[in-house]
């Protein structure tokens, strides 16, 4: 997909959002936001970029465990342009890791295996968050049905979570059955390596970070959530968002949410106004990061170099 067609997309996704939220924050009866609150919202935005910073760092760790090397700085901007693909073509996800290995080409080529090896890791840490959340938050008295009927689901999801995250450790023996043009393009770096203690609290501190991110907005409207439902509801709506179909599950996401949410007894007359102002923290702004990230190694690329040098002898 074209640059120009996945700013097109953007465009046209952020207008329409823009309207409903605007629809939406004008009709619904909100509370009064003190400076408290906002201040809440801005730390809110501040652990969602942070967390952008210990994905990259596990991308980081995963190149060097198969023999390679990348400044701290050029994994952060990686992941920045790996997150903004996931958000913004559909089934985005699934060429995150090419991504990746695009924004670092120049100073480390064929990193792509490492890639995948940060975005399946990244997704088991949220089946695991997932499980637990569901299997130990609180339901209440008005919403029973639907906390129970989430919370069998939940020893699935941690099991699904608990195999793909250690099972992630033999992606290198695995690799030999994958056809033979995907292997070249994965390369080298894809290896048996277990997650161990570094990449565990990489992973740890991203989701912990954006789930944090979560908390806070809610918080912050007066929603008097515990830690195990704020899980429950980041965890479930990351995975069901994650499901082909959207670009970066827009709309999927903010529903799957107020489901949730709802589930916990909190209407959502209540919880649609700090889902999208959550929504803008944790898609919006990486979405915006990704397009800066991305044009910046552009712009410093050989290819960008070799137009720039063939445009100034056109015009000689």
């Amino acid at each position: 997909m074209s640059p120009k067609r996945v700013a097109w997309i953007a465009a046209i996704a952020a207008v329409l959002y823009a309207g409903f939220a605007g629809f939406i924050l004008n009709n619904f009866d909100l509370p009064e936001m003190s400076p408290y609150a906002w201040g809440l919202v801005v730390l809110a935005a501040v652990a969602q970029i942070t967390a952008s910073w210990f994905y990259g760092l596990l991308y980081k760790e995963s190149v060097e465990e198969a023999g390679g090397s990348l400044r701290a700085f050029s994994a952060f901007k990686a992941a920045l342009v790996g997150a903004g693909v996931a958000r913004l073509i559909p089934a985005g996800g699934a060429i995150t890791p090419v991504a990746m290995g695009w924004t670092v080409r120049n100073e480390e080529p064929g990193t792509t295996g490492a890639a995948v090896r940060a975005v399946l890791l990244n997704y088991a840490g949220l089946l695991m968050m997932a499980g637990v959340g569901l299997l130990l938050a609180r339901p209440r008295d008005s919403a029973q049905i639907f906390s129970i009927s989430l919370a069998v689901l939940a020893p699935f999801v941690l099991l699904a979570g608990v195999v793909l995250m250690f099972g992630s450790g033999k992606l290198g023996s695995l690799s030999r059955f994958l056809p033979k043009g995907v292997r070249k393009r994965l390369d080298n770096t894809v290896i048996d390596h277990l997650p161990g203690p570094e990449s565990q609290t990489y992973i740890w501190c991203r989701l912990i970070l954006e789930a944090t991110a979560l908390g806070l907005v809610l918080i912050a409207f007066g929603l008097e959530v515990n830690v195990f439902q704020v899980m429950a509801a980041f965890g479930a709506a990351q995975i069901a968002g994650g499901l082909p179909g959207t670009p970066g599950g827009l709309g999927v996401t903010e529903a799957g949410l107020v489901f949730i949410l709802s589930a916990y007894g909190f209407p959502a007359a209540t919880t649609v106004a700090p889902v999208l102002i959550y929504r803008i923290i944790s898609y919006w702004l990486p979405a915006a990061l990704s397009f800066f990230a991305g044009g910046m190694t552009f712009l410093r690329s050989s290819e960008a170099k070799a137009a720039s040098e063939v445009d100034y002898r056109g015009q000689r």
